[in-house]
């Protein structure tokens, strides 16, 4: 069983230099860094720890560094993981050991009974939580937190769901229609540390209004 992992990145040396070397090689067969055009130092910072970089080739944004980032490896479970300090190193190997377990999908979910969440705010919490809510309503989920970006999926159920997302709205997409293909989907609590430098790329109201219209465009998803 290959297993990657997936590090989209744009400008985030400051992120990098703290986090990559908390990650152990040997937790996964391959680490890929998925580059938006980083001129900080970022890729060179990647390179010395001898990582996979590769430049992101999608027009878009996250999710479309995530396409590249798959489509690039051939591995049977897939891990995405943040380098700008928002995800915590030490939850790879738990998500890993979940996934062991026959899950479709695993999410870390920052808004769990034991999260601790320094990084959103009372109105990225409510946020959150409203379109995971609604989430669960429209298409039959108990999921906690269904926008987490730190996750992981095996190739199969990627390839069942055929995301068609290239945005920071990708994520909401594959918890989405893992739903209603009935994945075997769990959520796993873990924290959300705060951003390490680096410029948000997340802006509240076009992201808002975008998963508006995926939340409801999906009921119309032939699958």
């Amino acid at each position: 069983m290959k297993i990657s992992l997936i590090i989209p990145t744009l400008n985030e040396i400051d992120g990098m230099k703290k986090i990559i070397p908390l990650i152990q090689k040997e937790w996964v067969d391959e680490i890929i860094i998925v580059d938006g055009g980083s001129t900080d130092g970022t890729i060179e910072e990647a390179e010395k720890f001898g990582f996979t970089v590769i430049k992101q080739k999608t027009k878009g944004k996250h999710g479309a560094a995530i396409h590249d980032g798959f489509e690039y490896t051939d591995a049977d479970i897939l891990i995405m993981f943040g380098a700008d300090g928002n995800n915590e190193p030490n939850e790879i190997p738990k998500i890993i050991s979940k996934m062991k377990e026959g899950y479709d999908q695993v999410i870390v979910a920052r808004f769990g009974k034991t999260s601790i969440n320094e990084d959103a705010g009372l109105i990225d919490g409510f946020g959150n939580k409203l379109f995971t809510f609604l989430a669960n309503i429209f298409y039959g989920g108990k999921l906690v937190d269904t926008l987490s970006s730190s996750r992981a999926i095996t190739r199969k159920a990627w390839n069942e769901i055929r995301l068609d997302d290239f945005d920071m709205t990708l994520v909401y997409q594959m918890s989405i229609r893992g739903l209603i293909k009935k994945q075997k989907i769990v959520d796993i609590d873990g924290n959300e540390p705060a951003r390490i430098g680096g410029k948000r790329k997340m802006y509240r109201i076009p992201t808002g209004l975008k998963l508006c219209s995926l939340l409801f465009r999906e009921l119309f998803w032939k699958g």
